[in-house]
């Protein structure tokens, strides 16, 4: 369908409204949340570069050290400045996509289709995570794997050379998405997929394979970090998701689904099933490019559905599969809705697409609200107050400024009395507990994060932990209890120091309702080194 300049015109000033309301609307939340579990933890990826980590690969590190001038700029808007960046970029190249395998129509709707996914603008888009850079690769993956195995052929039968530089350019942001998340090796798998089952005259074309090859000479940082830390990422992520010791658990499965609908907005998934059901009557694609887009999708969304059949998986693991259904339903969506009448400037805004903006709009007003309010009222009453803001995911980011002012006036007063010093450390058992002390208590005050504790727990701070020197007969630490663990360290800091005291209990009160409880432990003396496998990695 080709559409009249005028109105081209239009939807490319819609489209940067969409794109620009959406930006400032997710740079506020980021400015005002406190940061949650994964992003504190994630910056330790930038405060402590490496060739790679034991969850991930080192991209999301190097995006944060490159936002934040290798974290010069301080601050939870800074830290996320990067997500802000790249949902919008992100926003932007979907519509090429859309445009490049139908119309401008197309663009537009799988632009709405996108900013309307709650995975899309808020997990990756407002939230910093090793999705955020892989989002972008990932889609830039999907673009060069159109033209190279698409439309260079059967559109523009322009030559080879172009074809074969495409797929290169593929390779290399594969290699570039692998370098931000594992779970990127399933774009190769679908490029197998569709080869095997559409087009098998390329399993001849040699640059196919050269660009497979380019992309595993990226992933040569995060091989050689497991050669030299036995393999642990690789026996991490393979414990994570090879784990079948109970058999098979439907409730993991009915996470799995449920997640994904609501990740992905429930709209978005409704207008994709539609899609995929219509195809065949309506055609609203070439047979190849619905084959491509499919098989882009598919191998990623079943794996995990199979995944969750015996262990907990996390929605947002398949969610770059929903990016290819979002252009297949952006194409539906445009077959069934014109412009305008006939000489008429305007856009039609399905319905759909107004139902699924709305739903957005609705969960993430109702997100803040909770966040400010907790009006859902679904914390445990107080005699339970010891698991105090256990049940209230929004707590995640709440009250970490309020505990860092209330922890460094019982610091100084301390340090004053002598009962602690200026080089104390802080002690931790969990890897969020520690990246939340290290961001808002330790870093600012040119204090240490310690764990003890097993490898599964603690993650990056055991290398940390190793990198800090361990720890030392005699000195002494902090340790801070929350209202939200699942176990206290108290017996822990019995066993390795000569003295546990109460120093202080904490309040985090929202609307002047206590919604977090914090202990502020000294644990002073220590007078036996913890275990080697509970302070440090181990090879």
């Amino acid at each position: 369908m080709k559409i009249s300049k005028e109105n081209e015109s239009l939807l490319k000033r819609y489209l940067f409204i969409l794109i620009g309301v959406s930006a400032l609307v997710r740079a506020l939340i980021a400015y005002f949340l406190d940061l949650g579990n994964n992003e504190a933890y994630y910056w330790t990826y930038g405060l402590y570069p490496d060739m790679s980590h034991l969850d991930h690969p080192p991209m999301i590190g190097w995006f944060i050290q490159l936002f934040t001038v290798n974290l010069y700029f301080k601050g939870e808007i800074f830290l996320r400045l990067a997500s802000i960046v790249i949902g919008s970029l992100n926003t932007w190249i979907i519509f090429i996509l859309g445009r490049r395998i139908k119309n401008e129509l197309t663009g537009f709707y799988a632009a709405i289709l996108y900013t309307a996914s709650i995975y899309c603008s808020v997990f990756v888009g407002t939230f910093i995570n090793p999705d955020t850079p892989q989002s972008l690769f990932y889609l830039l993956s999907i673009y060069f794997l159109h033209e190279g195995l698409i439309v260079k052929y059967e559109v523009c039968n322009e030559s080879k050379i172009l074809c074969r530089l495409s797929l290169v350019l593929a390779g290399l942001f594969i290699g570039l998405a692998l370098l931000s998340k594992y779970s990127s090796i399933f774009l190769w798998a679908g490029v197998g997929v569709y080869v095997l089952s559409s087009d098998r005259k390329m399993l001849k074309e040699p640059f196919l394979y050269v660009a497979a090859a380019v992309s595993l000479l990226f992933l040569f940082p995060v091989l050689y970090w497991n050669y030299t830390n036995g393999f642990a990422s690789f026996s991490f992520q393979g414990a994570r998701l090879l784990s079948a010791e109970n058999g098979i658990n439907l409730k993991f499965l009915i996470g799995e689904v449920t997640g994904a609908f609501i990740y992905n907005n429930p709209v978005n998934i409704i207008i994709t099933i539609a899609a995929i059901f219509s195809f065949k009557k309506r055609r609203f694609l070439s047979n190849s490019q619905y084959g491509l887009l499919l098989s882009l999708a598919l191998p990623i969304i079943f794996f995990f559905l199979i995944v969750s059949l015996f262990t907990h998986t996390m929605p947002h693991w398949s969610a770059p599969g929903y990016f290819t259904l979002i252009l297949i339903s952006a194409a539906y969506l445009a077959s069934k809705y014109e412009i305008q009448k006939k000489g008429t400037k305007g856009i039609i805004l399905p319905s759909p697409l107004k139902y699924s903006l709305s739903l957005l709009i609705i969960a993430t007003a109702l997100g803040l609200a909770q966040y400010y309010t907790g009006f859902l009222n679904i914390e445990l009453k107080q005699e339970k107050e010891y698991k105090i803001g256990s049940t209230d995911f929004t707590l995640e980011n709440y009250g970490w400024d309020k505990l860092a002012d209330e922890f460094n006036i019982l610091r100084e007063s301390d340090i004053a009395s002598g009962k602690m010093t200026a080089n104390t450390f802080i002690l931790s058992s969990l890897w969020s507990d520690a990246s939340h002390y290290d961001y808002y208590i330790a870093s600012p005050n040119n204090m240490v994060v310690k764990t003890i504790g097993p490898l599964n727990e603690t993650r990056k701070y055991a290398w940390i932990t190793d990198k800090l020197g361990s720890f030392k007969i005699g000195e002494s630490a902090y340790y801070i209890e929350s209202s939200r663990d699942k176990q206290s360290m108290t017996e822990v800091g019995k066993r390795y120091f000569k003295h546990v005291e109460l120093a202080k209990i904490i309040y985090i009160k929202r609307l002047n309702q206590p919604v977090l409880r914090f202990k502020i432990f000294r644990f002073k003396q220590l007078s036996m080194i913890p275990e080697r496998e509970l302070c440090s990695f181990t090879k």
